[in-house]
């Protein structure tokens, strides 16, 4: 038996860690759940080993706001895992994508993270509309990848981390600083029912925002020239100031805000330590009863036993105390006595079946299938897909960036008429494989100078044509997906043109974003544009069962389910 012990680093008050004690023991923590999987984790790290951690969100978690690469909220978590609990061999990557939703991350999780990762962290609370039922498109799209990231093969802790961006939280009379916004409530409502720990900035510290409490003051910020989406000027903090102040800008935490999101983690990570060190400790402590002494009654079995020295009880079973057997492996309320029948084979809860605490519950969202994703072309893997084209180029978005990711590579056009063809597999081999698949286009969208694009099936596969809108009335630019039917083909050619819209100066954008010319319902008028960036294309299949259901929309019949 393995008897951890916490390093003294591990509970360091150093300046590396400012905010821990206000932030993980007081409010910060959301929701930690039955720790199940973030507890595997740490019996890992305690024991030793190498773990592999990613992180992956938007702008946020890709590092804006941050002075330097290694200020950002993701560095400095790694930072902490690595000066903690050190290895030479911790696989730890941080995989934001700024201006993306999880839409594209569901699409291609299994694609981004390798089959034994550990731990994901997720943030994408702030690049997610806030208003939104639980049925949308957008909402299930977070459930999908809550539940890829869950199912991963080595059934890895999945932390849900919540930005919170003042100046975007208003409605009700408030012009900023809301507390209650629709998004956060709704993924942590999504983290308690898959029982993933939730730590939230709001939580931590809206308090101190609100009363304005340094180093958490919103009045200013670092960067100039900015405006609330509610028309309010920001202004900007003085010369020796900065430290003082929790955002870089309207929406990006600064340094100071980094850190918190890290503590954050790093207070999750070290919730889940002193658990396991405990319940070793429980267990070592119980093996050194003398045989025939009675045991406290176990909390989740009910009754109590008599424990020999060896760790074994009275009836042949063996037993720990505390929350965690002595492997690090947690008691949860998932888990179940062994029936007589069991105890006697030896096979707990049947041979075949995963342990209680990591089985997966049916979706929240009713409806809301697992779908296989085939192909997951982004970034470098986007590039060999584009066959023909005329007008538009494989070129980065923000040329400048220090990294591939930051610059964001995509094919680009810029004027009315440009094209492009791209060719990709919407095969799919296997017994469930339907007649139809879902094609997704990632693309940016943006709030000025952005056009209107029309895609048809020009050549293997079949599909109905469809608008995709890049411009809307959002203050943000982000990667949005348009998704759409079509029949499958080992080379299905899409083509992909910019159209002029019905207006040639205005064009009628949804709240919803939905790729129409002159949208039905919540419309504006906005400047038009042409440019259009191509970023991403995915295929998914859904199950046989949804097949006609498919089929109907596809060829622009109503859906009635």
């Amino acid at each position: 038996m393995c008897s951890w012990k916490l390093r003294p680093r591990a509970v360091s008050t150093g300046r590396s860690f400012l905010f821990g004690a206000l932030l993980t023991a007081a409010r910060g923590l959301a929701y930690y759940g039955s720790g199940a999987r973030i507890e595997r984790v740490a019996g890992k790290l305690l024991d030793g080993q190498r773990i592999k951690a990613f992180t992956i969100g938007g702008s946020v978690t890709s590092g804006a706001g941050a002075s330097d690469v290694s200020r950002n909220y993701a560095s400095r978590f790694f930072h902490f895992i690595n000066t903690t609990f050190p290895h030479s061999d911790h696989v730890l990557v941080n995989k934001g994508i700024g201006g993306t939703t999880s839409g594209i991350f569901s699409l291609c999780a299994e694609a981004m993270l390798p089959p034994d990762t550990d731990l994901v962290v997720a943030e994408f609370t702030f690049n997610e509309p806030g208003e939104q039922p639980y049925t949308s498109p957008q909402r299930r799209a977070f459930e999908q990848l809550l539940r890829k990231l869950a199912q991963l093969p080595d059934h890895p802790a999945v932390v849900v981390l919540h930005h919170y961006a003042w100046y975007f939280s208003s409605g009700d009379g408030v012009d900023a600083g809301l507390y209650y916004r629709a998004a956060e409530t709704q993924f942590s409502t999504m983290a308690q029912y898959y029982d993933m720990p939730s730590p939230s900035v709001r939580s931590a510290v809206w308090p101190m925002m609100q009363t304005g409490v340094a180093p958490f003051k919103v009045s200013h910020v670092l960067k100039a020239s900015q405006v609330s989406p509610e028309g309010l000027v920001l202004p900007v903090a003085q010369p020796g100031t900065e430290g003082d102040y929790f955002y870089y800008d309207k929406v990006h935490p600064s340094d100071v805000g980094h850190q918190v999101m890290a503590e954050l983690l790093a207070g999750v990570m070290m919730q889940a330590v002193q658990n396991v060190a405990s319940a070793s400790a429980s267990a070592a402590a119980a093996a050194t009863i003398p045989a025939g002494m009675p045991v406290a009654a176990n909390l989740l079995g009910g009754s109590s036993s008599s424990s020999s020295s060896d760790g074994s009880s009275s009836d042949g079973s063996s037993s720990s105390s505390g929350g965690s057997s002595s492997d690090g492996s947690s008691l949860r309320l998932g888990s179940q006595p062994k029936s007589n029948d069991e105890q006697a084979s030896g096979v707990e809860g049947g041979s075949e079946q995963a342990a209680p605490e990591l089985m997966l519950l049916p979706p929240m969202i009713p409806g809301n299938a697992d779908v296989p994703t085939t192909v997951c072309a982004i970034q470098e893997r986007l590039k060999p897909l584009g066959k023909a084209m005329e007008g538009f180029a494989y070129l980065p978005e923000r040329p400048n960036a220090t990294s591939f990711v930051e610059q964001k590579w995509g094919y680009s056009g810029l004027h009315i008429g440009d094209w492009i063809e791209l060719e990709v597999s919407t095969a799919d081999s296997s017994a469930d494989a339907g007649q139809w698949c879902t094609l997704y286009l990632g693309f940016l969208r943006s709030y000025q100078g952005m056009g209107l694009a029309r895609v048809v099936c020009k050549s293997g596969c079949e599909c109905a044509e469809s608008l995709v809108e890049a411009q809307w009335r959002q203050l943000v630019s982000l990667t949005q997906t348009h998704s759409f039917q079509v029949t499958q083909h080992p080379k299905c050619r899409l083509r992909l043109t910019i159209v002029e819209r019905a207006n040639e100066q205005t064009a009628e954008v949804a709240n919803d974003g939905s790729s129409t010319q002159a949208a039905a319902t919540n419309a504006t008028s906005i400047p038009s544009g042409s440019k259009f960036q191509l970023s991403s294309v995915m295929v998914a299949h859904f199950p046989v069962v949804l097949d006609n259901r498919i089929a109907g929309t596809a060829g622009g019949l109503s859906d009635h389910g």
